[in-house]
């Protein structure tokens, strides 16, 4: 069974709660998960977001790791590493979308140019990679889009668009806005590897 932990960014809302994985709080996201009553590990963060009542609040439920406000890597990046140097094979960065584009984009860089097991997730949106291989990806959000990260094949069963050994590359953007109509699509990436986005309308999800 894999080893499944949460970051908790600061843009999360209602988090949610994932059977046998383990929760760190990024930053002000450690805030919100401690206010939501989820058992934090620790929180990392330079807590520049926080005032001082606040982060109290939160090294009152957990230890912090505190970071220095210029530093080389991200908050979100720390706590990766710290997944990663603590043996977790899944790793959920979740409220780490939306708000200031630049943000949004370093986090989808982190999954789309670095090998990491990481998935990126909110209330409206669960983002990873495939690599070449079979999935079946649950009938969860109302969307399913693929960007190709290179030139791929892929085919695609159980959606209203259905594709079957189609090379799409990175110049391609119509692989998006499919829907899943069955209880699992069926996803094969026969070569190269996309970006997977399973998204809802932000007034439909939850």
């Amino acid at each position: 069974m894999s080893k499944r932990i949460m970051l908790i960014a600061a843009m999360s809302k209602k988090i949610e709660k994932i059977p046998d994985c383990d929760y760190v709080g990024i930053d002000r996201g450690a805030l919100i998960a401690v206010r939501q009553q989820l058992p934090l590990q620790c929180a990392i963060g330079d807590f520049d977001s926080v005032s001082d009542e606040e982060k109290a609040e939160i090294a009152a439920h957990c230890p912090l790791t505190e970071l220095p406000t210029h530093k080389d890597e991200t908050d979100s990046e720390k706590g990766i590493y710290y997944a990663l140097e603590h043996g977790y094979d899944e790793i959920i960065l979740y409220g780490a979308l939306g708000g200031r584009i630049d943000h949004t984009t370093a986090n989808l860089y982190l999954l789309m140019h670095r090998d990491l097991p990481l998935i990126l997730m909110d209330e409206h949106h669960i983002i990873m990679k495939l690599q070449k291989g079979s999935y079946q990806l649950p009938h969860r959000f109302s969307y399913l889009s693929f960007l190709a990260l290179e030139k791929t094949v892929i085919s695609e069963s159980g959606v209203a668009y259905p594709l079957d050994h189609r090379t799409i590359t990175p110049h391609d953007i119509y692989p998006i806005s499919n829907e899943i109509i069955d209880e699992y699509a069926e996803i094969t990436i026969h070569e190269g590897s996309v970006i997977v986005f399973q998204c809802e309308d932000a007034e439909s999800a939850f």
